[in-house]
């Protein structure tokens, strides 16, 4: 039985798990961007409203005149200036970047030149906006700018440059995102992560609580337990993985019943078998050990007409034993599969001709008349000739041993699509229906044999077996009719072979 799951070793749980990361780091990353972009954002728009600016000063009033600052129109323009908006620096340059004069504290200043390579591209629109110099009051800080010459007859005299958005403006903006934005940001996010994550682990439980329901079949799964006991039953809505997951897990239950069944009827017929081969073996041991001890003991006062029938007795039940374990050897290969078929064409009729010849005697003995009924002699199949002599053999002694004194068995051979059909009957008792399915069985007996049909039984009881394995392994079949007290049919069939 599979042991139950720690809830944080679960599916779900981990699952939950990975979406509250995944949620976090998506937070995290579009935080960033989205800061990132609403900050350059703002500052292209911040620069497109004020690109304007420093031309609208630069034509207020003469700023350079005869290469000396005009301080005084410097001062009114700018108090206006900063009148309209406190965050513009206010700075004039020279044509090389040197800042010639400007309205802020001396200090606050820690540059006296700034960067005019990027003077160009605002003047003349080029390239993507916003566009940045680095700010003269803040060397590792760059800065959106406002830029506008300074021309006298015709003559570049220097710039006027204004740092829209200063260190006011930056640290007002800090203020605000201190005070505001991210108080009320991490709080949204906040919410926003627990809702999702409620969100999510409702979603997965919907989604994972089938696959839970198939953990708990899985864990119910018994084999000992009959197949119409277990409850395997699982909400199956939707074709998706886990209704195909199910139907999988019953399709490998039944397959587990039926072969755990087919393992305790072997094992069964094992120990039939053993306790079958036991008695058997036993049989002919005791008798012989009977006789033969007879003759130890009683050697001298026996006539050589009594030794010699002990003897006989003797020799007869050491021929029973030697067939009983030669027939044990030759169906436990036939079942391991391990003969390899030498197939080769022969006369079917041949054959048949040959083994009746074997059985003559033994038919004369009980008074049985043999018959062949062939259609045509030129009848070639194609087989393992040793085999099929042993199916014929094998068939023909158990017709003759279970077809009473007077009667008669024979042997037709008819073609049906190509193939061979060879037909071995006999006019015993027959076969009740029932049992016809078993009979092929190791060791098994009909019911309808008497105890003392089975008392003078010669065989080993493992020739019906025998032929059963060795059709298998020509890909034939055998089929039995039988009536009681009219007697029984077997038939099989060959691939017929063309000269």
């Amino acid at each position: 039985m599979i042991q139950k799951m720690p809830l944080f070793n679960s599916l779900y749980a981990k699952l939950v798990a990975s979406l509250l990361a995944l949620i976090v780091v998506l937070g995290t990353v579009f935080w960033w961007i989205s800061h990132g972009v609403s900050q350059e954002y703002s500052h292209e728009v911040t620069q497109k409203l004020n690109q304007s600016v420093a031309m609208y000063i630069a034509n207020k009033a003469p700023l350079i005149d005869a290469g000396k600052v005009n301080e005084a129109a410097i001062d009114q323009i700018a108090n206006s200036a900063m009148i309209l908006n406190p965050s513009l620096e206010l700075y004039i340059l020279n044509p090389q970047g040197d800042i010639l004069s400007h309205r802020l504290e001396a200090d606050s200043v820690k540059t006296n030149r700034v960067d005019t390579r990027q003077f160009d591209d605002f003047l003349n629109s080029h390239g993507a906006w916003p566009k940045y110099v680095q700010n003269p009051r803040n060397l590792a800080q760059e800065s959106v700018f406002s830029v506008a010459p300074i021309n006298q007859v015709g003559q570049l005299q220097g710039y006027v440059f204004t740092v829209i958005g200063g260190q006011e403006q930056q640290q007002l903006s800090t203020t605000v995102m201190d005070s505001y934005i991210l108080r009320h940001g991490i709080v949204l996010m906040g919410i926003s992560i627990i809702f999702a994550a409620l969100l999510g682990c409702l979603m997965f439980f919907v989604l994972t609580r089938r696959l839970s329901r198939l953990t708990g079949v899985v864990n119910r799964f018994d084999v000992q337990l009959p197949m119409e006991q277990q409850q395997l039953s699982v909400d199956k809505l939707g074709k998706d993985e886990i209704n195909t997951l199910y139907i999988a897990f019953q399709k490998m239950t039944k397959k587990i019943h039926q072969q755990f069944s087919e393992q305790q009827a072997l094992d069964t017929k094992r120990r039939e078998l053993i306790a079958n081969t036991s008695h058997d073996l036993r049989t002919p041991l005791t008798a012989m050990h009977g006789y033969i001890e007879t003759l130890m003991l009683h050697n001298n006062a026996l006539g050589s007409n009594q030794r010699y029938q002990h003897l006989s007795v003797a020799f007869s039940h050491c021929q029973r034993l030697k067939k009983l374990i030669d027939d044990l050897f030759e169906l436990s290969k036939l079942e391991s599969r391990h003969i390899d078929l030498q197939q080769e064409s022969f006369s079917i009729a041949e054959l048949i001709y040959d083994c009746v010849q074997e059985f003559q005697m033994l038919a004369d003995k009980k008074q049985i008349k043999l018959k062949i009924n062939i259609h045509s002699s030129h009848c070639f199949v194609y087989a393992d000739i040793a085999l099929i002599h042993r199916v014929i053999q094998n068939l023909l002694n158990n017709a003759i041993e279970h077809t009473p004194v007077g009667g008669s068995v024979s042997i037709n051979v008819g073609y049906r699509a190509g193939n061979a059909l060879v037909e071995v009957s006999d006019t015993g008792k027959g076969i009740v229906k029932r049992e016809i399915p078993y009979i092929f069985d190791r060791y098994y007996q009909a019911q309808f044999e008497s105890k003392q049909t089975l008392g003078n039984k010669t065989g080993s009881g493992l020739g019906l077996a025998i032929v059963k394995h060795i059709l298998d392994l020509h890909g034939s079949r055998i089929d039995v009719r039988s009536q009681i007290n009219q007697g029984t049919s077997f038939v099989f069939q060959l691939q017929q072979y063309s000269i």
